[in-house]
């Protein structure tokens, strides 16, 4: 039974911890990720700023990207 207690507290604490969003799930949405710099930006957010941010640089990029390549 003591081996069970451990167990059990580390499903529920894994349970209730929030997923952090990545830099691709930034990068691929671009609406979250200026919403997260902002909130980032305002004091409101702590977590996942530094991956807000580089996914909405990679996400801009991609965009530059997409339209250097329309150009030719």
């Amino acid at each position: 039974m003591r081996g069970v207690l451990p167990i059990l507290a580390v499903l529920v604490l894994g349970a209730c911890a929030q997923a952090d969003d990545t830099v691709e799930t930034f990068a691929a949405d671009q609406t979250a990720a200026e919403a997260a710099v902002a909130d980032c930006a305002g004091g409101r957010r702590t977590l996942d700023c530094d991956a807000a941010r580089e996914g909405l640089a990679q996400g801009r990029s991609r965009d530059r990207e997409a339209l250097y390549r329309q150009a030719f």
